[in-house]
């Protein structure tokens, strides 16, 4: 299944990496110097602290609370939210965990499907993310959820406490993801549920951001393992004891009508850590490049980038 989004251009705020050129280079990548102190730096620490899941957790933690208020903007998830609540077919009255819950792209949905004899608790590592989604919470006037900060490896719930546990697009963050896949079934009811969506392929034509990054020294491995083939998905529920694994595609051609709104996006996900390693010069020499590279990608409706997402549904036993 194929959509297109059409993203329109609005206003933002300027990003706080802005400074002077402190390369010499061409548009070339090859003749970029990446010899910036403050780039080099930010790899080494980077380096030692990514084998460190603490400091995984707690650089997740920094970047997605400092990035909730502009997350919301981020057009596709709810779009992949509604889909995996439809997928789960999760029947009114439910008891529901949104693991990961973000800023409720998973959370709404379900809370509409589960209506007022139901209830939807999201949890967030980031405890900016689970703060603003119970602002909307409020605003909304939604009485059957709720949203709180937790660990998803250490969920502060009973067993057997849920109908359903949902998480999206966070699969890749969690550093023991067999201790979390066992905590969603002790949560779970006997013959309860479990949705989940994680990315499948890359638009490879935007293989370039990454390249980019790379020389820029603008990186933070945060993800953990790779679950972007459906046997990978395969081999985890199954190996942590769920049955029935069934797995469905999504695909979703994005269409940024304006450079600030894609990156708008590159600075409210995970990548956001790597680019706070840049100094404010570093930083503006790369989204003057990323831009010139963004432009030169521009078709009669906009700029293109490709989703594709797999949904996995499971049964707990």
């Amino acid at each position: 299944m194929m959509m297109s989004l059409r993203v329109a251009p609005r206003a933002t705020k300027q990003s706080p990496r802005a400074g002077g050129d402190c390369f010499t280079r061409s548009r070339s990548f090859a003749t970029l110097a990446p010899h910036c102190v403050c780039c080099s730096a930010g790899v080494t620490k980077a380096k030692d602290m990514e084998s460190n899941s603490v400091n995984k957790k707690d650089i997740l933690q920094g970047v997605f609370t400092r990035s909730a208020s502009s997350y919301e903007r981020i057009r596709y998830f709810p779009i992949f939210g509604q889909w995996l609540v439809e997928t789960a077919q999760i029947p009114e009255g439910s008891k529901v965990l949104d693991v990961a819950c973000g800023r409720g792209a998973v959370l709404f949905p379900a809370a509409q499907r589960v209506g007022p004899s139901g209830h939807v608790i999201g949890v967030d590592l980031a405890e900016g993310m689970a703060r603003e989604t119970n602002m909307e919470i409020q605003r909304r006037g939604l009485t059957q959820a709720e949203a709180r900060q937790m660990d998803a490896e250490h969920l502060a719930f009973p067993d057997s406490s849920f109908d359903f546990v949902l998480c999206g697009f966070s699969l890749q963050f969690f550093p023991h993801l067999e201790r979390a896949l066992s905590e969603f079934r002790r949560v779970l009811k006997p013959s309860g549920h479990v949705a989940v969506t994680t990315w499948a392929s890359d638009d490879e034509s935007w293989n370039w951001f990454d390249d980019l990054r790379n020389i820029y020294g603008a990186v933070v491995k945060l993800g953990s393992q790779s679950l972007d083939k459906p046997e990978e998905l395969q081999r985890w529920f199954s190996q942590a004891g769920f049955v029935d694994i069934q797995i469905s595609t999504k695909e979703l051609d994005m269409v940024y009508l304006d450079e600030e709104e894609w990156w708008n996006v590159e600075w409210s996900i995970s990548g956001r850590a790597g680019l706070e390693k840049l100094s404010a010069e570093a930083l503006e020499c790369f989204k003057e490049e990323s831009f010139a590279k963004v432009q030169s990608q521009h078709e009669a409706d906009g700029f293109h980038y490709k989703l594709s997402a797999f949904c996995t549904t499971a049964k707990n036993v």
